[in-house]
Formats: structure tokens, C-alpha cells, sequence
């Protein structure tokens, strides 16, 4: 989890991760230049949980990006995977993301934004459809961010180069996931649930801290309920509608809204891709 300003809002993000149903992990903080009181935030909170660590960096170039290379090199998981510091985890977030890292290198699950008011947004696309998958290598689009992906440490491992800053000009994650693209020999992967929520800063300019820290605590207070998750399961379901197989595919229609699956493997709501 990298962090910068966010202390307002990071306590909400620590405990949805704290909160998994997989319990076997270890958080790495990555501070990039972040405020005392973010550095006291965490700091607390890992003194209660020892699976926490703090990462006390100056701000460095970018997003800090090279901070979290150095982090990763003491990781002692296999599995790696990422949150932002204003973004919730729903609690089988991680378990089901380990799931889809068994049978791939690199993959995510849907990323669902929150708009404007409790307006969820997916962003569609699928590592089953090689279309997605060279668009997103080629840089000519982007359909998930950091806190719905993740990679094996042997994939990341097998990189000539990790975590660096990124052009001016190209989002931060999607500098990182196009070298796991573009590295020969990896097996991409797609899950179709709703494990998390994203909520963009870019999209609440002139927000107040007391505002965004409102509208994260009712978010993380709704995050397990029955109405949330139908809300989720139904933007799932509006954006894959246009979504079609040929007719020479048999269709599997399974998970939130129905979703017609298509992929050279289809695995317990899991698309898996790996480019010839």
C-alpha cells in the first residue's frame, strides 16, 4: 500500500485488508514522503498487528514508484498484491485474487470506481480477449489499476526492470502492468467478482477531508452488506450486457448479471490468457 496524504483516510483502507478472510499475509506500507501523522496512523496500528510494516521513504520521483522495489525485495510471499490508501477491499478480496495466482503470473479482478454518490462504474475488459491484452501492452488502453492487481514474486522476479518511475505522461500502474505484458512466457488472468472499490481523487476535486473520509466510513460500514453487494454484482452485470460469444463457442453463463464468459480456459469464474 503506497501512501503519500492520505492520513485521513488510510485507517479505513488498513482495516478492510486487516479484515480478510485470508489471514496469512504480511502489508508492506510504502510511505513516499508521507505526513507525521500518516507514519503515526500506521505505525499504531502495526504495533497491534505484527503483519504490518512501514516503509518510511522521502518523496521520491513520481509516485515513488522505485520505493516499492526496494519494499518487495524483502517479501516473503509468493503472491503480491496491491491497495491504494483511499481504496476498500471487500473481505474475500485476497482470497479470491490468491485463487486466480494459482493458475497465472499476473491478473486482476473487476475494477469497480466509485463515481459520483454511490454511482458504481466497472471498467470491462478481460485478459481472455487478446484484443484487451494487446491493447493494454501497447499502451492504447488500461482497464484496472493498482488495487485490483497482482502478480507472482517469480514473475516480478523474472522483470528486467520492477517498480520504476513512471513517464510523465503514463499512469503510474499502468507503466507497471505493461512490463508483465510484455514479458515473454508469462500466463495472464482475469476474475469476474466484485472484491473491492476504488474511489478515484481525480473524480472529487474541492472535496473537503471531512467529506471523503464520510464517504469512505460509509462505504467501509456497508461493505459486507446484502445491498452493497447487489449494487456491485448489477454494475458488473451492466457493463458486461454487450459482451457476446461466437457462435461457434458454447457460452458459460455464471457469476453477478450472467456474465457470458469466453476464454481459452474457463475455471471457477476465471479467465486465464497466455499469448502464443
Amino acid at each position: 500500500m503506497p501512501t503519500h496524504d492520505h492520513a485521513h483516510l488510510i485507517g479505513y483502507s488498513l482495516r478492510c485488508i486487516q479484515e480478510q478472510t485470508y489471514p496469512n499475509f504480511e502489508l508492506f506500507v510504502i510511505g513516499d514522503g508521507a505526513s507525521a501523522e500518516t507514519r503515526e496512523i500506521v505505525e499504531s496500528v502495526a504495533r497491534k498487528d505484527r503483519r504490518i510494516r512501514y516503509f518510511d521513504f522521502p518523496k521520491g520521483q513520481r509516485h515513488g514508484e522505485a520505493h516499492r522495489h526496494i519494499a518487495l525485495q524483502q517479501a516473503r510471499g509468493e503472491i503480491v498484491a496491491y491497495c491504494g490508501d483511499d481504496d476498500l477491499w471487500l473481505r474475500n478480496h485476497l482470497a479470491r485474487l490468491a485463487k486466480l495466482l494459482k493458475g497465472c503470473d499476473f491478473g486482476h479482478m473487476v475494477q469497480i470506481n466509485v463515481h459520483d454518490r454511490n454511482e458504481f462504474v466497472v471498467y470491462g475488459g478481460s485478459f481472455a480477449e487478446p484484443d484487451c491484452w494487446r491493447k493494454m501492452r501497447d499502451g492504447e488502453t488500461g482497464f484496472f489499476g493498482l488495487t485490483v492487481g497482482g502478480h507472482r514474486m517469480s514473475a516480478y522476479r523474472a522483470l528486467p526492470v520492477g517498480w520504476s518511475p513512471a513517464p510523465p505522461d503514463i499512469y503510474t500502474d499502468q507503466f507497471m502492468w505493461r512490463k508483465f505484458l510484455r514479458q515473454p512466457g508469462l500466463r495472464f488472468g482475469t476474475g469476474l467478482e466484485a472484491t473491492s472499490i476504488h474511489i478515484a481523487s481525480p473524480l472529487r476535486p474541492g472535496w473537503t477531508a471531512e467529506q471523503r473520509t464520510a464517504e469512505l466510513r460509509d462505504l467501509f460500514e456497508r461493505r459486507d452488506t446484502p445491498e452493497l453487494r447487489k449494487e456491485l454484482e448489477e454494475a458488473i452485470g451492466k457493463a458486461h450486457e454487450g459482451w457476446t460469444a461466437p457462435a461457434a463457442e458454447p457460452a458459460l453463463r455464471r457469476l453477478a448479471g450472467k456474465v457470458i464468459q469466453r476464454s481459452l480456459k474457463i475455471a471457477g469464474g476465471v479467465r486465464y490468457w497466455r499469448p502464443s
